[in-house]
């Protein structure tokens, strides 16, 4: 009676002491986590590329993997290129963007009255646009850094994947413990792989529709804010709002027409809600079990500890950490928080027992 009291005491001390390490090792965990979740993403193209038929023949799965490796990397060189290159751009336009901001303000000062407009004018007088520009440039560096590191990580993995998948199970001091291993590996590596598999696909619509746009109206940036699109649709709930509002500023700002913004507007929010709403649940089929309410629970939380790329990874950490702990007795009752239902069975179970 006495035990149950004292197990759930130290759980507090335990969760503080993981958050302290996921705070304080960011700048090493963050490209760990990311390669992670490229390496699922791998392993979900190694299953499409298998069902691949050539002349009547599926691929072998060393070409199989061949293939995924050479995309994801390839793709990850590509979002490098494409930030390299943006920099100078968005260094170079910032400039006018403040006059053009300046020019608004003086448009819209019979709408929100000349007091507010004098303010918002001198702050955009009074901003530090140098400072703007090499914060930027820091984050593109640092960004660059990272997407090497995570390929020179994938690329050593990939090779390594089936070492891993064995090894892993073998960490257990039993053979109950081995099969609970290989049981929680195989259900985060499914759910995380429907996840990956789905956004990224669908992302990848939605970013190839909004460069096609962008481009077609000539606005600022257009590779860049496409990135940005496929980027913002890994994040649950409130992605989609970044990934029209930032474009749609930017063309309210660049033209003196309202025309590039309404396309971008209802040209791109049409077809992005109609890829968001159709496609992706068509797509997604079996449900991940999450509450939404803990979804976006999980998007601050790891937002606050890793910024932008926590908010990128919420939804997959918190895979992650519902199956896990639906496998610790002492940890249960947070994959039960996590779930849309608070049943944690397996898929099977939960459709023989309906």
């Amino acid at each position: 009676m006495d035990s149950k009291p004292e197990y759930r005491a130290s759980l507090p001390i335990w969760l503080t002491t993981m958050i302290a390490a996921i705070w304080f090792g960011r700048d090493f965990l963050i490209p760990l986590a990311i390669t992670g979740l490229l390496f699922i993403l791998s392993s979900a193209l190694v299953d499409r590329f298998k069902q691949i038929k050539i002349l009547g023949r599926s691929l072998p799965g060393w070409l199989a993997h061949v293939l995924s490796a050479t995309t994801v990397i390839g793709a990850i060189l590509a979002f490098g290129l494409i930030v390299s290159s943006s920099a100078e751009e968005v260094e170079e336009a910032l400039p006018k963007y403040q006059e053009r901001l300046t020019a608004l303000a003086d448009q819209i000062e019979g709408f929100l009255g000349p007091r507010l407009v004098e303010s918002a004018k001198g702050a955009f007088a009074e901003a530090d646009m140098g400072g703007w520009v090499a914060a930027l440039a820091s984050e593109f560096t640092g960004a660059l850094s990272m997407f090497a590191l995570v390929a020179l990580y994938l690329a050593f993995l990939v090779t390594e994947r089936v070492a891993w998948t064995e090894k892993l199970p073998r960490l257990a001091s039993s053979e109950t413990e081995t099969q609970r291993v290989r049981k929680i590996i195989k259900r985060t590596a499914d759910g995380v792989k429907q996840y990956m598999w789905v956004n990224a696909v669908t992302s990848a619509m939605s970013g190839v529709v909004a460069f096609l746009i962008f481009s077609w109206i000539d606005l600022d940036f257009a590779a860049l804010l496409a990135l940005i699109v496929f980027a913002a649709g890994f994040i649950p709930n409130i992605g989609a709002f970044i990934a029209i509002t930032l474009p749609s500023l930017v063309a309210l700002i660049q033209f003196d027409d309202l025309t590039p913004f309404l396309i971008v507007l209802f040209g791109y929010g049409l077809a992005d809600q109609f890829i968001s709403n159709v496609i992706q649940p068509s797509m997604q089929g079996r449900s991940l079990n999450l509450s939404t309410f803990m979804v976006m629970v999980s998007l601050t939380f790891w937002a606050t500890l890793w910024g932008g790329i926590g908010a990128f990874l919420a939804v997959p950490m918190m895979v992650v950490t519902m199956v896990i702990c639906a496998e610790l007795p002492g940890a249960r009752w947070i994959a039960v928080l996590l779930s849309s239902d608070g049943l944690l069975d397996d898929p099977e179970d939960r459709s023989s027992t309906s």
